[in-house]
This record gives structure tokens, sequence and C-alpha cells, in this order.
């Protein structure tokens, strides 16, 4: 690589605090967090008829409670179709998740390690050569990428703030609100998780490919001019060493990267919500994080099917009866809101037509009217 301007002989300690790696898999998962919604108080009592009327005794119930059985019998036959859709995409989960075990042999394994190892030398060293050459590394990404992050940072604060729902409603509009963020935040979720299980549909050529292109992107970077130094900088800091330590063994494993940790830590902003238990990381990525994607590592393949089956168990399966749970909820509340607007729509356009209709045709006023004696009485009460 050609030489920048300062302090080009200067010689850079080795790295004694290494990078982080992926987490082994076989954690213990703590239940997916759930969400409790608030409760609608009911409106508050009108006023009983006047005590000097003696009124009939109205119906206990009306058409709505029908509405509430359509729906109680609707979320019941979800139940069954999501039962029996989920056993299908489990067999198409096992599936591939057999294949993939096929094509991650041993022989594959080890000869992508081996490829890993080598190139994790050869960018640790790289990277010593860099930092000498160009000491204001971290100043070039603190103050022109990390503003950028920020930005984005801010946005996501104020689109989902900590993720915190409202404690209290109203009425059903507030309800309905509360289970839209419900559902955002579960589909999040749920979707972080699916990309996650997608990233380990083919690891061995997921990593090999990965590898490849990490070579010759540091080597691309090895022959870069200094008047480049500042794309240098974004391809290895926010590139290269990212998808390089995305794929790494296992932390505790028999392979520790040679990169230090120094290099991967700026932005402090920019952190994310790990969720580990299985292995990969399926919690909030920050948004470094998320300009790779989630991606699979080099486990033993002796692991493989344990990082599939407790993703499925414990996060992919919760996750996706959330979601469901979510929406089935929205879309009730949704048809509340519904109902209540037609019965005012409706009920005005009727009122005529049911009053009459209630009101009998021969009044005599002794079946409605108080005696003088319980007027009387009801007086003093008041």
């Amino acid at each position: 690589m050609s030489d920048y301007k300062r302090q080009q002989n200067q010689d850079c300690p080795p790295a004694t605090d290494p990078a982080p790696q992926p987490n082994p898999p076989g954690g213990s998962c703590q239940p997916l967090p759930t969400s409790t919604p608030p409760t609608v108080p009911p409106p508050k009592p009108c006023p009983d008829p006047d005590p000097c009327c003696k009124c009939p005794t109205t119906p206990g119930s009306d058409p709505s409670c029908l509405d509430q059985l359509i729906t109680s019998q609707t979320n019941e036959i979800a139940a069954g179709k999501k039962a029996e859709l989920f056993k299908t995409e489990l067999v198409q989960l096992l599936a591939k998740a057999k294949a993939a075990n096929q094509e991650y042999t041993r022989d594959k394994y080890d000869a992508l390690v081996k490829l890993w190892v080598d190139l994790d030398a050869d960018i640790a060293k790289f990277i010593a050569k860099f930092v000498c050459n160009l000491t204001c590394w971290r100043c070039i990404i603190e103050c022109y990428v990390c503003p950028l992050l920020n930005k984005l940072h801010y946005a996501e604060q104020w689109l989902y703030g900590d993720g915190t729902l409202p404690a209290q409603a109203n009425n059903y509009y507030d309800l309905q609100y509360w289970y839209s963020r419900d559902k955002d935040a579960k589909e999040r979720t749920f979707y972080r998780i699916k990309d996650v299980l997608k990233a380990w549909e083919k690891p061995a050529t997921t990593i090999e490919t990965i590898l490849k292109q990490n070579r010759a992107l540091l080597d691309a970077l090895d022959k870069s001019p200094s008047s480049e130094a500042g794309k240098v900088v974004y391809d290895l800091f926010l590139k290269l060493i990212p998808l390089h330590l995305a794929i790494a063994p296992p932390s505790g494993s028999n392979w520790t990267t040679k990169i230090g940790k120094e290099y991967t830590e700026f932005c402090g902003c920019d952190t994310g919500t790990p969720d580990d238990c299985c292995g990969p990381d399926v919690g909030v990525l920050s948004l470094r994080e998320r300009l790779i994607g989630p991606q699979p590592y080099l486990v033993d393949p002796n692991d493989f099917f344990k990082i599939i089956c407790c993703l499925v168990e414990n996060r992919y399966r919760p996750a996706k009866d959330a979601l469901a749970d979510a929406e089935n909820n929205l879309a009730a509340t949704d048809a509340a809101i519904k109902n209540y607007q037609d019965q005012i729509t409706n009920g005005l356009k009727s009122l005529e037509k049911d009053a009459k209709g209630a009101i009998p045709g021969v009044i005599d006023c002794c079946d409605y009217e108080c005696d003088d004696d319980s007027s009387s009485k009801s007086s003093r009460a008041r």
C-alpha cells in the first residue's frame, strides 16, 4: 500500500485485547418480552330513569353479542390454520437444514477455518501498517461517519423511543394505537429472527463467498494510493473488519482473532440490543451491523442443528405466535371501532323507526308513573 504522510516508519504494538467474535451456541434462552395491553374503562353509566317512571326491563343483550362470538370463532379457526401452516413451515426448514448440514462437512469446515485464520492474520498486518501511516483514522470516522449514523439513530428514537407503550387507554382509538404499535414491534422482532434463520440456510456457501470477497477487498485496499485514504477508512473499518468478524469462529473456540478490539469501537451512540442465547444475535442490531446484515459463522458442524433448533424453538416460533396474536388483537379492535361507528351512524338513521316500534300503541300512564305515595317518598329521598 502507498505510504501516508505522517509517521511512516512508526511501529505499532500488537493487539492485546482482541475484537469480539460471535457468541458460541448452546446458551440459556430467556422468553421473548411480552406486552400487556391497557384496559379500556367502560363508559360512565347514563343516569337511571326518573325514579317516578316504572320502565319495562330492557333486553339483557343485543346483536353485538353475535359479533363477539363470530370474532371468537374466527380466532379459533385461525389458530388451527396457524398450527397447520407452522407444521408445513417446519418441514421446509428441516429440509433446508438437512441440505445445509450435508454441505457443511467436517472437511469443508476445516478448509474454511484455515482460510479465515490466514485472512485474519493478513487483515491484522494491514491494519497495523495502515493506522501507523494514518494515525487520525479514528478521527476520520468520528468526524464524518458517526454524524451520519447519529442522524439515523435519532430518526429511530423519534419513531420508536425506547419501545415503551402507553400504560392507559381511555377509549378504543387509544387501544387501537396501542395494538398498532405492539404489532409493529413484534413484526420487527419476527423479521429479524427470520432473517437470521435465512442467513443459516447455506452456511458453507455463504461463508466461502464472504471469504473470497474479503480477500479481494483486502488486496484492493493494499493497492490503494494515499489519495484514497478516506475510502480505505470506510471500507476497512465499516465493511471488511465487521464482515470478517461476523463469520469468525465463536468466542471460546480454538481460534482468536488477531484484530484488536479498539478497531471495532467507535460511534458510541450506535449500539444494539443483543439477544444471542442461541449463538447468533437476533436482537436489535446496531446500524453498523445492519450494514452487513446477519451472517452465519464458523461453528463446529456438530453444533449446526443445535443453533437451528434453538432458534426455531426459543425465538422463531414464539415471535411468530406473538405477531399473530398482535395482528388478531389489532383486527379485533378495528372491528370493534367499526361496530361502534356503525351503531352511531345506523342508530341515528333508524332512531325514529326504532323508537316508534318500541313505544306501545296503547299507553296507560298508570303503568309508567309512580303513585302519589311513591312520588313523595322519592322526593324525600332526593
